[in-house]
């Protein structure tokens, strides 16, 4: 699954600076996971899948929203949320009140 941006770009990730920031190596991340270093730089590269990014985060200890470069000059909305176990990714403040409406409209 890849992560657009509201303007439609990739967004691209920043795991190595967030690891940089908690003490961790990427090689360290690899071995929390019981991977070997390049099984997860390949899984990071281009396409990664939630799953991934999710137990990514979990080792460093942070949202999974955190793992990406925030797009610069907006104050918008951007992140993932579950809903019954399902990824739902929001880019926008309209997105959001959109599910919002729909989550209303189903209970």
């Amino acid at each position: 699954m890849t992560i657009f941006a509201e303007n439609g770009e990739i967004m691209p990730l920043k795991i190595k600076d967030v690891a940089k920031s908690r003490g961790m190596t990427m090689a360290q991340i690899a071995e929390k996971l019981g991977i070997n270093p390049i099984t997860l730089s390949q899984s990071l590269n281009g396409n990664p899948t939630l799953s991934r990014l999710t137990e990514v985060a979990d080792v460093l200890g942070v949202d999974v929203s955190e793992l990406f470069v925030q797009p610069k000059g907006k104050q918008d909305i951007h992140g993932c949320i579950f809903i019954d176990g399902d990824p739902v990714v929001l880019n926008s403040k309209e997105e959001l009140l959109e599910l919002a409406k729909a989550l209303e409209d189903k209970s």
